[in-house]
């Protein structure tokens, strides 16, 4: 009788202390200082292959190169470092259509990981450059989840609530910011963010955190798409910099 009791204690254990704090909240003031450390924008010389030009008048329509940056830092509740997977590149270039429609986009083009030895805005606009765009758009994402209680966890010291009970809470926050830069003259147009949440309960031993932060990472390039009529047109009808 020994091992099976504590084959059921064990987990339930384990579900009492992953579950006992209350909510953290979210901490915006520290996720968007990791977003301003993800790429080097500081202005440095023009790249070698890079041609000069006085000023970041556009001519339409113009071909968007988009680079979606990430940042290897240790993940941790908290903070989470962004995974850029196909479908979240998809879902943003599905996003600019309409903009190629009104004949502001040529085209819009995916940089990839592997032509960028360091995210630095000289080495991305040197990798944009290789790629034929105009504009060079820097796309850059972090997450955050906070796990915490309510009143079902009550039920999880018996056997059924451990397994059963909606007693846990994840809630997930997602940010995004976009920065628009002229790819040879290196003048930037401006910058948008964009934010997206998630919420599901569940029991401690199953509900899984990276599933709400997927969701609101989805929600953030939804509405991060909505605005991007606003910095990419504003810029390619002005010609201004709005840095």
């Amino acid at each position: 009788m020994t091992r099976p009791r504590s084959f059921l204690l064990l987990p339930l254990a384990l579900v009492t202390l992953s579950a006992c704090a209350g909510s953290k909240g979210f901490d915006r003031a520290d996720m968007r200082e990791v977003l301003r450390q993800t790429v080097n924008l500081s202005q440095q010389q023009t790249a070698p292959g890079v041609t000069e030009r006085p000023g970041p008048a556009l001519a339409v329509p113009f071909r968007l190169g988009i680079f979606f940056a990430r940042r290897e830092f240790p993940t941790r509740r908290a903070i989470q470092r962004v995974e850029w997977l196909s479908r979240d590149k998809e879902a943003l270039l599905r996003s600019l259509v309409p903009l190629q429609d009104q004949q502001i986009l040529r085209e819009s083009i995916v940089i990839a990981d592997s032509s960028v030895q360091h995210a630095s805005l000289t080495e991305l606009r040197k990798a944009a450059a290789r790629y034929g765009a105009d504009v060079l758009m820097i796309v850059t994402g972090v997450g955050s989840v906070d796990r915490y209680n309510n009143g079902y966890a009550a039920l999880y010291p018996t056997i059924i609530g451990a397994y059963l009970a909606p007693g846990t809470v994840s809630e997930a926050l997602f940010l995004i910011e976009g920065s628009l830069w002229d790819v040879r003259s290196g003048v930037g147009y401006g910058t948008e963010g964009a934010e997206g949440t998630a919420t599901k309960a569940g029991p401690a031993t199953s509900l899984e955190d990276q599933e709400v932060l997927t969701e609101a990472k989805a929600a953030a390039l939804r509405n991060f798409g909505e605005r991007l009529d606003d910095l990419v047109g504003l810029a390619a009808h002005t010609g201004k910099s709005l840095r």
